[in-house]
């Protein structure tokens, strides 16, 4: 299971334009500024960093820190 610290690594890593360390875990990354290829850039770079593959069909659900944590959680094959 991934670590909000973790997810707050990956963002700052994959887009530098936006504060991952002030950003509320429960924000929609839309209300963050970030668009569609950040938020790609995003999980394929939390999956590069700690494993954790988003499958395509659960993308639009991962839309923000907290939700890619309650995702990393689920059990199967993330």
């Amino acid at each position: 299971m991934l670590t909000e610290e973790q997810v707050r690594a990956a963002i700052a890593t994959a887009v530098d334009r936006v504060g991952a360390d002030t950003m509320d875990p429960d924000t929609d990354f839309d209300d963050a500024g970030l668009d569609s290829l950040d938020h790609a850039q995003i999980l394929i770079r939390v999956e590069e960093l700690y494993g954790v593959r988003v499958a395509d069909e659960d993308f639009a659900e991962c839309r923000s820190i907290a939700a890619i944590v309650a995702y990393s959680a689920r059990p199967g094959p993330a």
